[in-house]
């Protein structure tokens, strides 16, 4: 029955794809630039554009996106955490199906990503695109580092520039890592020798690892991650297509505002920290249009999991004082960054192609961030892989950027959450699995204990609220034989 319905929907979209890109084709002549830009730990109601109160915060360069272009409202992450996103982004594939089944990599971490794996970078160097990418990486690099700090010192190989990137300037790790260094291309930036003397400690208690370098100061990261990435976009021009990953560092804790940003917001150094990622996206936005290339370039703005709610633990943390202000970090949605619930996975997506999305649009579709590889193949070659093994997860949206309402392909996906628990969207159904992926630690096991299955219907519950698994059987065998069918398969599009 799976197996004919999926059948049935590639009839249907192969028409709908004939008529959208013959629609798509007709106007667009030339291959548009496209500027990816990832925010860090962003909940869904965040921005003005989302809800945000502008009297506790603004958002002005965002969303000027918004009002260019098209926002999205059923927009998710394939997971709650950072590492599964920025890898189902970069290869259009649900991590799990990778060697990562929970959590992320860690500080000295193995390159994620197998360099033998079609990326997005590498789809669009091949078709003349300049690629970079440059802020968070937090996909690790090498291989058989073994958590050998001395290994940084060296060639940083297999990394960014394996995968199809020409360029890369990056926070290893998270933002305030063991690192404490940038890295550009293969090296760490600025080393001078192969000294290690550790000293004091990062955010997370672990003692800064002191690499012979230049050491990031917290407070100028986003300064210097803009800077880095509006001199890569000068060296462009109107000749050849360029692709710009930009992930930002805010608004990850610790919440270090610039000097310039800090106590310009309402609710604390949070909402400063929002605000400097905001004036960074008008940075970039700025430099496109002195350089006279914003006609044709596609910007895309998301998160790569909700906001991160700190709990009663942590009485004085920014997060929870912007909340205290008033500011709604993930809106009503349930739970927020790691857990399985909306306010994880529920995220910003905005779009704007001057020309080609109308401006002030919004769509209901569902979209994931694994599809815009799909989607940036519909683009440059009017048409998906014919490899199942590339972007092998990935949806074009192409149809609702081109204004088919309800005519986007995807209508399921898996998300999962810290621990590699999984759930299933299928239209507005949610069903929550409690099967743990294979290899999980034991003490992780051991929370997962009193973690029971769940079914709810968003249309009517947005914010999970009523348990709907002991009420709806059908329901629940029809979702779960299809998340077992799509966890067995080895792609989905």
């Amino acid at each position: 029955m799976l197996h004919k319905k999926l059948i049935k929907r590639a009839f249907i979209l192969i028409a709908i794809f004939g008529t959208a890109f013959s629609a798509f084709a007709q106007k667009n002549t030339q291959k548009p630039n496209i500027v990816f830009i990832l925010a860090d730990d962003f909940g869904y109601s965040s921005l003005n554009s989302y809800g945000a109160d502008k009297n506790l915060v603004r958002t002005p360069h965002i969303d000027r996106i918004a009002d260019n272009g098209m926002r999205f409202t059923n927009a998710s992450t394939p997971a709650s955490i950072c590492t599964p996103t920025r890898y189902g982004f970069i290869t259009g594939r649900y991590s799990w199906r990778s060697s990562l089944k929970y959590g992320v990599t860690n500080p000295l971490g193995d390159l994620l990503p197998d360099t033998e794996r079609t990326t997005v970078a590498d789809w669009l160097k091949d078709r003349g695109y300049h690629t970079a990418a440059i802020g968070k990486w937090h996909l690790g690099y090498g291989q058989g580092v073994n958590e050998d700090p001395s290994v940084y010192t060296k060639n940083l190989s297999p990394g960014p520039l394996d995968l199809g990137f020409d360029y890369h300037f990056g926070v290893p790790q998270n933002h305030d890592d063991m690192l404490g260094v940038y890295i550009e291309n293969d090296h760490i930036y600025g080393i001078r020798s192969d000294r290690v003397q550790p000293y004091s400690r990062s955010y997370y208690g672990q003692r800064y690892i002191g690499y012979d370098a230049p050491q990031r100061i917290n407070e100028e990261v986003m300064e210097v991650l803009t800077e880095k990435s509006v001199e890569w976009l000068k060296q462009q021009s109107s000749e050849d297509p360029f692709f710009l990953y930009f992930a930002s560092i805010a608004v990850h804790h610790p919440s270090t505002p610039s000097a310039h940003m800090r106590g310009m917001s309402d609710c604390g150094p949070y909402g400063d920290f929002i605000q400097d990622m905001d004036m960074s996206v008008g940075k970039i936005i700025e430099t496109l249009e002195y350089m006279n290339l914003m006609e044709n370039t596609i910007i895309i703005f998301s998160s790569d999991n909700g906001g991160d709610i700190p709990g009663p633990h942590r009485p004085q943390a920014p997060e929870r004082l912007a909340q205290e202000y008033g500011l709604k970090i993930n809106g009503d949605l349930r739970g927020d960054k790691h857990t399985i619930y909306q306010g994880g996975c529920n995220v910003p997506f905005i779009v704007s192609w001057p020309g080609m999305v109308e401006e002030g649009s919004v769509s209901d579709d569902m979209v994931n961030l694994l599809d815009i590889f799909a989607t940036v193949c519909d683009i440059t070659e009017g048409s998906l892989p014919t490899s199942k093994d590339v972007a092998p997860d990935s949806y074009s949206f192409l149809p609702a950027l081109l204004g088919k309402t309800n005519s986007n392909p995807r209508t399921s996906m898996v998300t999962a959450d810290v621990n590699g628990m999984h759930a299933l969207r299928e239209g507005n159904w949610k069903y929550i699995d409690n099967t743990p992926p294979e290899g999980l630690s034991d003490d992780r096991l051991e929370k997962l204990k009193v973690f029971e299955p769940q079914l709810y219907d968003l249309s009517k519950d947005p914010g999970e609220t009523t348990n709907l698994y002991n009420m709806n059987p059908d329901k629940v065998k029809e979702l779960s034989k299809l998340l077992n069918y799509i966890r067995n398969a080895d792609y989905t599009r």
